[in-house]
């Protein structure tokens, strides 16, 4: 499933970007034409979210241990770190469900 953003002030997740492989520089050299975007599995937008899930647990994980030794003084970007964390994992949980979900319905079909 490809999500197109409404307005160009609404992002695409960095996985989205990977999938389809554009990079903003290649949206602004080539006016953003839907055209040449590629298609790619949709192992390939969760193996994404999965990369960008366990990323983010590991700059928690670095976060919460400068915390512990005293060794920073940003705590708001420690905040927002602890923030993404815990979304990336959240949707990475929900998709599951949502995908464990349509596999048992598929399951419960009959031919």
């Amino acid at each position: 499933m490809q999500i197109i953003p409404m307005s160009p002030t609404i992002h695409t997740i960095a996985a989205a970007d990977k999938l389809f492989g554009k990079t903003h520089a290649a949206e602004a050299a080539d006016g953003a034409s839907e055209g040449s975007l590629k298609t790619g599995t949709f192992l390939d937008a969760l193996t994404g979210l999965w990369d960008q899930a366990y990323e983010a647990q590991a700059q928690k994980s670095e976060d919460m241990m400068k915390i512990m030794l005293g060794d920073t003084d940003n705590l708001e970007e420690i905040q927002m770190n602890i923030a993404k964390a815990e979304i990336s994992t959240e949707l990475l949980v929900n998709i599951k469900n949502a995908v464990v979900d349509a596999y048992n319905e598929i399951m419960r079909m009959s031919i």
